[in-house]
């Protein structure tokens, strides 16, 4: 007979001696099969129900084979037609076949086909949406037992091709387990039947496994939170971190500086940090700011880490490690190292809040200071609470500016933040006492020096080092300094720092560090707040002289500025300059001439004099006195 031939009534109805049997079959709606489908893998899982809706397709399709088999055929091929024919029978599913290649005798099958309105298909589709994998499980079993019964040896069904994964039919392919070789091996394990006992062992194997790893996580939790309580700090963390889990830690900021460590010493800690570093480097494809979660990286043969971001302010600020040499890692210290990021973040959010509350309280006192809002006695008490010393303290006032683009009022509020930070944490190292703050643009601090800060060369280096190192900090930001005299009392702070603004107005692109004992009688005027008036002053006093001396190398400019800071005195002016006294007297007549005035009176010297102070002093002329050798540049 043919496949076409088959029907319901000749499948399963058989004779027995006195009358004919028949195999019960029942029907099942679709849906109830989709809500089964549900239900096992919301119980046991994907993996799990696909093996037994495989199995239970695979009895399926034994049972009709061996019905099958006890009826004659034309041929081997009718027989392997049937079971598509049964299967569309049956309503699971509409088949086409494609190719038929049989030899039973030989045990050779090819078999390749469509299927076309899967009910499995439909029911995943509407249940779960499209997938990843093949879902016509009852459908391949069905199959593969169908055709490993008629050809009499394992015979496996794969889909190449599933309508549950968005494609317009499902393609099939059944070949035998030898045919298909490695590329089934993958699939031969969902036809073991399991014992259910094997499979409840397994799973409370799993579920007590999975507590273990809680109840561990959780008492690294409690332990982590302790220390954060306790304000210890990431050294303690990092150390807890080592002594519960027995692996070495690294906690390193975003430029991959060592902030903390445990269980490995500093220089390997560092090392590793700059082998992190050169990794990052050589693979194009790596860069920390695309470490967003935990994620395992593998450095060399010896450097393995498993990495998590640290936040604070939903920003990424560093990173904490786990770091493996040859020993195994497990799940659980993904969760534990996971654990340890909260905590950091968690004392490093408590750090900040602590010193944006203790700015706040020193940059209020400063402002209180420099107004003369509160009493000389409430100055003293609220010194005393935050640690700034009044008792035989000098003090002097630095003024910042800085220069720079910010894009949005939000990031200008940040980097001032950032940075008085950055003032505070340098003062700190070095054990002087500051009270920082911001008025009118520029950041403001006040100094309670030593009697080491006495001393105008102590004083000048501090300076110095202080803006190199804002300068190597904040690359990308112009500053300028002012820096006031010095006062043993802190009712003078308010004229401390009018001292240090008039020491910014000087500030120029040459001189960006002006200290105002340098400034003499000029930085007094320019405590008027009036600059403009001190410049019309010079060029009004000079003007005439400026002119007529640019185009000869600023000659008689520089013979007047010597000759008034030798007193006038013709020989000690000479020997300054190097030039003979008969040349001098000729430039100086030279100068009466140009500027009209008698240079041996006081009052004109004095008139002179300031005005070329002023002149230095606003960058407009740059005059450099050293050991006797002078130059003068000119008008800038």
């Amino acid at each position: 007979m043919k496949a076409s031939d088959l029907n319901f009534k000749e499948l399963y109805t058989f004779q027995t001696e006195n009358k004919s049997a028949y195999q019960r079959v029942i029907t099942v709606p679709t849906s109830a099969l989709g809500m089964l489908r549900r239900e096992l893998i919301g119980t046991i899982g994907f993996e799990r129900t696909k093996g037994f809706l495989l199995r239970y397709g695979w009895h399926c399709g034994v049972s009709d084979g061996l019905v099958v088999k006890q009826m004659k055929w034309d041929d081997e091929k009718e027989l392997v037609l049937a079971g598509p024919y049964l299967h569309t029978l049956h309503g699971y599913v509409e088949v086409t076949p494609l190719i038929v290649k049989v030899n039973i005798h030989q045990g050779k099958l090819h078999f390749e086909g469509y299927w076309r309105n899967s009910y499995e298909a439909r029911e995943h589709l509407e249940l779960f949406g499209p997938s990843d994998h093949p879902v016509c499980h009852t459908l391949v079993g069905y199959a593969s037992g169908y055709l490993s019964t008629v050809m009499e040896k394992k015979v496996i069904v794969k889909e190449m091709q599933c309508q549950g994964m968005g494609h317009s039919h499902c393609h099939w392919i059944g070949k035998s387990v030898e045919e298909w070789g490695k590329e089934i091996g993958e699939e031969l394990k969902y036809y073991e039947e399991n014992n259910i006992i094997d499979e409840l062992d397994e799973t409370y194997k799993k579920l007590k496994f999975e507590r273990d790893n809680l109840n561990k996580a959780y008492h690294v939790h409690q332990k982590l939170m302790k220390e954060v309580l306790r304000e210890r700090g990431l050294t303690s963390i990092a150390n807890v971190l080592y002594q519960i889990t027995d692996i070495p830690v690294i906690i390193e900021d975003k430029n991959l500086n060592i902030m903390s460590h445990g269980g490995i010493a500093l220089d390997e800690a560092r090392k590793l940090s700059n082998e992190l570093r050169q990794y990052i480097i050589r693979d194009d494809t790596s860069d920390m700011d695309e470490i967003k979660k935990t994620t395992l990286l593998k450095i060399n043969g010896s450097h393995r880490r498993i990495v998590t971001p640290i936040y604070l302010r939903q920003k990424i600020i560093a990173y904490c490690s786990f770091l493996y040499d040859d020993s195994s890692m497990q799940e659980v210290d993904k969760m534990i190292v996971e654990h340890a990021a909260m905590a950091c973040s968690l004392y490093l959010l408590n750090e900040r809040t602590r010193i944006q509350v203790e700015h706040r309280m020193r940059g209020s006192l400063l402002e209180d200071i420099l107004s003369k809002r509160i009493t000389p006695d409430e100055v003293i008490k609220r010194a005393h609470h935050i640690d700034f010393n009044l008792r035989n303290a000098q003090f002097f006032i630095i003024t910042f500016n800085r220069f720079a683009n910010h894009r949005t009022v939000e990031e200008e509020f940040e980097f001032n933040d950032q940075f008085i930070s950055e003032l505070s944490h340098f003062f700190k190292e070095r054990k002087i006492n500051a009270l920082i703050g911001q008025q009118s643009g520029n950041v403001i601090i006040l100094l309670s020096g030593n009697k080491e800060l006495k001393e105008q060369v102590k004083k000048r280096e501090l300076c110095i080092t202080l803006i190199r190192h804002c300068r190597r900090k904040y690359s990308s930001y112009e500053f300028k300094l002012g820096v006031s005299s010095l006062s043993s009392s802190i009712n003078d702070a308010s004229n401390l720092y009018e001292e240090s603004v008039a020491c910014l107005k000087v500030a120029n692109k040459n001189k960006d560090m002006v200290f105002f004992d340098e400034l003499g009688i000029v930085g007094i005027l320019f405590q008027t707040r009036d600059s403009d008036a001190l410049k019309r002053f010079a060029y009004k006093t000079l003007g005439s002289l400026l002119e007529e001396d640019k185009t000869k190398d600023m000659e008689l400019i520089k013979t007047l500025y010597y000759y008034l800071n030798n007193s006038c005195n013709v020989h000690k002016t000479a020997r300054a300059m190097n030039f003979s006294v008969s040349g001098l007297r000729y430039r100086l007549q030279r100068l009466n001439e140009s500027l009209q005035l008698d240079l041996n009176e006081p009052y004109i010297e004095h008139q002179l004099y300031l005005a070329l102070q002023a002149l230095i002093v606003l960058g407009e002329l740059n005059i450099t006195d050293k050991q006797g050798e002078s130059s003068i540049e000119g008008i800038l």
